[in-house]
């Protein structure tokens, strides 16, 4: 969403309004709080635009288990209502990896060109529709990852896990009982006192496991459960 400076505390106002009315568990506002999964992104005055602020949802998991379904209440009675469809589809095919194959990351590039201001009867240029075999193709896609239920991901061609998409935080029990969260793995490492790849390999098959007299949960974020 993208509006005029001017207009900052509005979508101050909508980001709060996110936060507190998508469902959000208490692990989840913690990751939340403390990064950029939702923001708002100034931008300064360029040639003859004018200064502008936009809220960015940058994360998938955010977009496809809680933004999408907290619309999909509502009735649109605009040509939104079919971009929303589209972007549906398209969020469920990344949010599946289906995008990590070729074919259907052009379909996908190729739909989101018909979308917004593509779809306007005042643009321009041609707007290249899906035909019925591709827009069924991308919609029943196969997945390309498979979703852990502590936050991580696999790729199922190869089996390996994908470190960087990771949906998830630490919830540390210290000997004094006392529980504290943080954001990832090397803060977690620090605190009860083994390297990073130490603590790694213990949670590498389990969700939880007990060091130094701590007790480490890898928990999952933005999973709407």
């Amino acid at each position: 969403m993208v509006l005029s400076i001017r207009q900052l505390a509005l979508l101050d106002k909508i980001k709060e309004f996110l936060f507190s009315n998508l469902g959000f568990d208490t692990y989840s506002l913690f990751k939340l709080n403390s990064s950029s999964s939702i923001t708002l992104n100034q931008q300064k005055a360029r040639n003859n635009s004018k200064a502008s602020v936009l809220l960015l949802i940058k994360d998938i998991h955010i977009l496809h288990n809680y933004f999408i379904p907290f619309l999909n209440k509502m009735e649109f009675l605009t040509k939104k209502g079919k971009d929303f469809k589209d972007f549906q589809i398209i969020c469920r095919a990344v949010y599946n990896g289906a995008h990590r194959r070729e074919d259907i990351k052009s379909l996908i590039i190729k739909l989101s060109l018909t979308m917004n201001n593509y779809r306007l009867t005042t643009h321009p240029n041609k707007v290249e529709l899906l035909s019925e075999s591709e827009r069924n193709a991308l919609i029943n896609a196969y997945p390309g990852i498979k979703h852990l239920n502590d936050g991580r991901q696999i790729d199922l061609a190869s089996g390996k896990l994908i470190h960087q998409n990771t949906s998830s935080i630490y919830e540390v029990i210290k000997p004094n009982h006392e529980i504290v969260l943080y954001k990832t793995l090397g803060e977690t490492a620090g605190v009860v006192g083994v390297n990073i790849k130490t603590l790694s390999k213990y949670l590498k098959e389990n969700y939880e496991t007990e060091i130094n007299g701590y007790l480490v949960k890898r928990i999952a974020v933005f999973y709407n459960k």
